[in-house]
């Protein structure tokens, strides 16, 4: 009879097995499903509330019978024990490895609690602008799927309201007026593209450049701002996230301001 996994190990395998799912099962069940050319992730948030279900299933499961949480948490108490005598080689390798296992476990947290409170040393913004800066390196781009006189193919509309369904919708909401289901978990709700003073004052280089690098891409004078916004160039590709912004355009009954231009250019 072939001998069974610990339930602690199966448990971590479990939970690890349906994170790989859902990052890596899942996007390209969707684009088959949606007869896309691209995979589909699920966005970073909703991943989140999944493998936090997940996690609280598992342990329900556990909590509700004695036995198996014993066999749970065996592995932790031995761990924790230890081994009362060391006579062997191996007994020391391993009675080493758990030294250092219970050393880093709290180092880690610390380190993690640390990071996420200690303040920051870089000063507070002087002065409140209305929009920060665009980068130099996105001030020049154009869209590439906005034609001449300023429309967009229905095909690229319809392929960016997708993408964007898939992966805004939860933030800014299937009309893009930033009530979206997760909306109010922010302390700053996500923005309102149907007002007209968010994406219609700007260039669509500007809104490629705040979905691509996202609050992290803020500029120090943009701080005011303290946006959650993730930054999707590890997930979405140039095309898509121009894709999104023309749909987001045409989602929201607005127009993107046009570059100024020299007289007479």
């Amino acid at each position: 009879m072939p001998r069974r996994l610990p339930l602690f190990w199966t448990v971590i395998l479990t939970i690890l097995g349906a994170y790989l799912f859902l990052r890596l099962v899942v996007p390209y069940a969707s684009m088959l499903i949606a007869g896309q050319d691209n995979p589909l992730p699920v966005p970073g948030a909703l991943m989140g509330i999944y493998l936090a279900l997940i996690v609280a299933g598992v342990f329900v499961y556990l909590a509700a019978d004695e036995a198996r949480w014993r066999d749970f948490g065996a592995p932790v108490e031995a761990l924790l024990r230890g081994r009362e005598t060391i006579q062997t080689t191996n007994d020391r390798i391993l009675h080493i490895g758990r030294l250092v296992i219970l050393a880093a476990v709290p180092l880690l947290a610390g380190w993690i609690v640390y990071s996420n409170t200690a303040p920051s040393s870089t000063p507070p913004a002087a002065l409140r602008i209305q929009h920060p800066t665009i980068p130099f390196a996105y001030e020049k781009l154009t869209n590439p799927y906005r034609n001449p006189d300023g429309t967009v193919d229905p095909e690229i509309i319809e392929e960016g309201q997708v993408l964007y369904q898939i992966n805004c919708r939860p933030c800014h909401g299937t009309p893009a007026n930033g009530e979206g289901p997760m909306a109010y978990g922010f302390r700053l709700k996500p923005a309102n593209f149907r007002s007209e003073d968010t994406i219609a004052t700007v260039i669509e280089a500007y809104a490629f450049w705040r979905v691509k690098e996202g609050g992290i891409g803020l500029p120090t004078a943009g701080s005011p701002w303290d946006s959650a916004m993730p930054a999707w160039e590890g997930t979405l590709t140039d095309d898509e996230i121009w894709k999104i912004i023309a749909a987001e355009y045409d989602t929201a009954g607005v127009e993107p301001r046009r570059p100024e231009t020299a007289e007479g250019e």
